[in-house]
C-alpha cells in the first residue's frame, strides 16, 4: 500500500499563521477579537475564516508579495518534500486557509507540485469572495472539509499520515495511521491514545520515513 502525508498549512507546514501575517499588516483593526469569539463558541469556524478577509480590497499581488516576503516553511519541509519526490510518497497540503497565501510560499520556494487542498479566493474591487471546493453538506460549518480529503486518499489505496496542530485538525487525525502532532493536537493524541509523535520539525518526519520504507524494502 502507497504512503501519503497530508500536512495542514498554517502553524504547521508554515513556522508560523500566514492568515494572522497577512492580516496584522492588511486587516481591520478589530480582526484578532474573532478569534475570542470563534474559541468561545459564538461564530462558526467558517466565519471565523472568512470574515476578517471578505472586505480586504488590497491587490493580491500585494498580498503574496507580503507572504514571500515575511512568511517562512518549518525547518525540514523542503528536505521531507525532496524525500517524498524521490521515494514515490504522496505529500499534500490540507487547509481552511486561503488559496493565495499557500500558493505564494510554495511558489517561492519552488514547490507548486505539492497538491494543496484549500479554500478558493476570487478577488474584486469591493472584497473576496470563496470558493469551498473541498466540502460536504455534514462539514459545513468548516467550510473545506479536512475528513473528505483524508477519505479521498485512503479511497485510493493510499496509507495516510497526518501532520498538524490545532483543533481543525482532531477529526482528520483520528482518521490517520500516524500522526506528526504539536500544540492543542499533541495533547489531543495523548488524550486519546492516538499513535502519534510529537512534531518539531520535518526533519524528524523524514528520519522517521527513511527508517519505515528502508525497513520495508529489508522485509
Amino acid at each position: 500500500m502507497s504512503l501519503a502525508i497530508l500536512c495542514d498549512f498554517d502553524d504547521t507546514t508554515a513556522d508560523q499563521n500566514v492568515a494572522h501575517l497577512v492580516l496584522n499588516e492588511f486587516g481591520p483593526q478589530n480582526w484578532r477579537e474573532l478569534i475570542e469569539q470563534f474559541h468561545q463558541g459564538k461564530i462558526a469556524p467558517k466565519e471565523y475564516f472568512e470574515a476578517p478577509f471578505r472586505n480586504l480590497t488590497t491587490e493580491k499581488s500585494v498580498l503574496q508579495a507580503h507572504v514571500r516576503k515575511f512568511a517562512n516553511l518549518r525547518a525540514g519541509f523542503l528536505t521531507l518534500a525532496n524525500f517524498c519526490k524521490d521515494n514515490s510518497v504522496e505529500l499534500g497540503i490540507v487547509t481552511y486557509g486561503l488559496d493565495f497565501y499557500v500558493e505564494a510560499l510554495l511558489q517561492r520556494e519552488d514547490l507548486e507540485w505539492i497538491p494543496t487542498f484549500s479554500v478558493g479566493t476570487q478577488f474584486s474591487s469591493s472584497g473576496i469572495k470563496f470558493d469551498y471546493n473541498y466540502t460536504r453538506d455534514d462539514c459545513s460549518k468548516w467550510g473545506n472539509c479536512k475528513c473528505s480529503i483524508v477519505e479521498q486518499y485512503q479511497e485510493s489505496g493510499h496509507r495516510v499520515y497526518y501532520a498538524g496542530d490545532g483543533i481543525s485538525d482532531f477529526c482528520p487525525a483520528r482518521k490517520t495511521d500516524l500522526v506528526f502532532a504539536r500544540s492543542g493536537l499533541l495533547e489531543m493524541c495523548k488524550k486519546e491514545n492516538l499513535r502519534h509523535i510529537e512534531l518539531h520539525d520535518f526533519f524528524e518526519v523524514t528520519k522517521h520515513l527513511e527508517k519505515e520504507i528502508i525497513g520495508e524494502n529489508n522485509d
